[in-house]
């Protein structure tokens, strides 16, 4: 992961099925250079994004290489009321939340081709969301 002001931070992790919308347990163990090198020279499937904070406690990922075109919005928050009672931007097009196809694990392994069918949001010119 590359910080904004350029530091790298090398990192594993995993994200656990949890008990409701708000509750995904997560492991990071964060790692040195060398051994990252370690375990980036094994084979695996790759999946790059970059991530970037908009406020309201939204984060958009914007995928590259293969999956360059698909953009997702994800959200935090305390407890299952909390976010239920978030209010959806109209940016936001489809829930995805509970779609495997949409899993991290997923997309690098199979691509982006989602069970419900792909939409595509088209944003006014000028508009820099």
């Amino acid at each position: 992961m590359t910080a904004p002001d350029g530091s790298v931070v090398y990192k594993l992790g995993k994200k656990y099925p949890g008990a409701g919308l708000s509750s995904r347990p997560m492991t990071n163990i964060y790692l040195d250079a060398t051994e990252y090198g370690a375990l980036a020279a094994l084979p695996a499937a790759v999946l790059v994004k970059r991530r970037h904070d908009v406020g309201g406690g939204f984060a958009i990922d914007v995928f590259e290489g293969t999956l360059a075109g698909l953009m997702l919005a994800e959200i935090s928050a305390d407890d299952d009321a909390a976010l239920v009672a978030i209010i959806v931007p109209s940016w936001c097009a489809v829930e995805v939340t509970e779609d495997v196809a949409y899993a991290g694990g997923t997309l690098a392994i199979d691509g982006w081709h989602a069970t419900a069918a792909q939409r595509v949001v088209t944003i006014a010119e000028g508009d820099e969301r």
